[in-house]
């Protein structure tokens, strides 16, 4: 295989992906892809005489206005920030989004490169699960590409074996792994949009239902300055549920107060560089040794989605909403012909992947992950691009 610049490009997505307290915590991957995404997009986006190009994708569409969304935000919240610090911090969120146009303009090298390195990628896990596999490879960023290597879907062979070790390590480090290895046969075994919107609506009113059971339990929850996390133990001993899992519970505490406790206002968004949570000024109640400051501003909500909704407002959900509604009512249409055109297929996977990373965990507003997730997003956009054009064709 001869090495062109999008080969080196995509093999700093893998090692981006496979290693980010390497790649991303120490050499700033994250920042160099969203540097790359950038310059393909300028490139991309302008003729000779200056005039603006604009592709014929509703995705795209989205993605560009998701980022002049977090333009406007990064304005508004210059007089409302704490310090630079977590003004820049948090500004990953909106320049991540550029990692796009990395996996818009690399679609055609991409399926190549994956299908010459798949068996290195492998035997890579292999390697991490034989010693330390957490020093060597994030579950969550492992589970994404499995699905992008992962060309046969009866998961037979090595693929299945790595599902297998997916799985073991779920059993000791993470409830998130099995589910993303539940949602990926759901998408396998569903056939069409309307059992999946049933299903996902089912799902989701199922939640809702769980939440407002919760709710008179949640409003015990109260911080003072001895915790950040305030009496989080209190509400888990009120219910012998909250006690079956405390990571789970810890986030329906944080859901509540962000999504509850802070409506209306948080429809508008608090913007970046300002703490998600309440906080001492000077108190480090955190056994990480890290300010409780640090951690009010950059720890998150454990739920990417609910993240991003508390800093940009219900202008975020819109955006997010269509750009799901695209993805998974094009996917459902033409699921026979993303299953034998190419690996399309598995580019879907990959995306369901991160969105299951995401429901639970850091993402969009990490830069750990935030590049993956968009890059992933923009192979979703082109290959549907590809099947418009397939069928135009015809």
């Amino acid at each position: 295989m001869k090495i062109k610049k999008s080969h080196i490009v995509l093999f700093l997505v893998t090692l981006y992906g496979a290693n980010y307290f390497l790649f991303e915590r120490l050499l700033l991957f994250n920042e160099l892809l969203s540097l790359i995404g950038l310059g393909y997009f300028v490139s991309s986006s302008f003729t000779k005489s200056g005039k603006f190009i604009l592709p014929p994708s509703s995705i795209y569409k989205c993605v560009l206005a998701f980022i002049v969304l977090g333009v406007a935000y990064a304005l508004i919240s210059i007089p409302l920030k704490t310090n630079w610090y977590y003004y820049f911090r948090n500004a990953s969120i909106i320049y991540s989004a550029f990692g796009f146009f990395i996996g818009y303009h690399l679609y055609d090298p991409q399926y190549f490169f994956f299908q010459k390195i798949k068996n290195k990628i492998y035997g890579y896990a292999l390697l991490a699960f034989a010693w330390r596999w957490p020093f060597l490879i994030d579950r969550n960023s492992y589970s994404y590409l499995l699905a992008m290597v992962q060309k046969n879907w009866a998961l037979r062979s090595l693929g299945a074996l790595m599902v297998v070790l997916g799985l073991y390590f779920a059993a000791f480090t993470s409830a998130t792994v099995p589910m993303i290895m539940a949602a990926i046969g759901a998408l396998v075994v569903i056939r069409s949009y309307a059992y999946f919107k049933l299903l996902t609506l089912s799902a989701g009113i199922s939640f809702l239902i769980l939440f407002w059971l919760a709710t008179p339990y949640l409003k015990l929850y109260h911080t003072d300055d001895t915790k950040l996390f305030g009496n989080v133990e209190y509400v888990y001993s009120q219910h012998p549920l909250f006690e079956l899992d405390a990571n789970t519970s810890w986030r329906f505490i944080l859901w509540y107060r962000a999504v509850v406790e802070n409506f209306p206002k948080n429809l508008a968004g608090i913007g970046i560089g300002t703490p998600l949570l309440p906080y001492t000024e000077g108190a480090t109640t955190q056994t990480t040794g890290t300010t409780d400051e640090y951690w009010a501003h950059v720890s998150g909500l454990h739920n990417t989605f609910i993240t991003l909704f508390y800093r940009f407002g219900i202008l975020f959900i819109i955006i997010i909403a269509l750009i799901y509604h695209r993805v998974f009512r094009e996917f459902f249409l033409f699921k026979k012909y993303y299953l034998h055109h190419r690996n399309d297929f598995s580019l879907f996977m990959g995306f369901a992947v991160l969105t299951m990373v995401g429901l639970f965990n850091l993402l969009l507003d990490s830069p750990t992950l935030a590049s993956l997730y968009w890059i992933s997003l923009g192979f979703v956009a082109k290959a549907i691009n590809g099947r418009h054009h397939d069928y135009s064709s015809l």
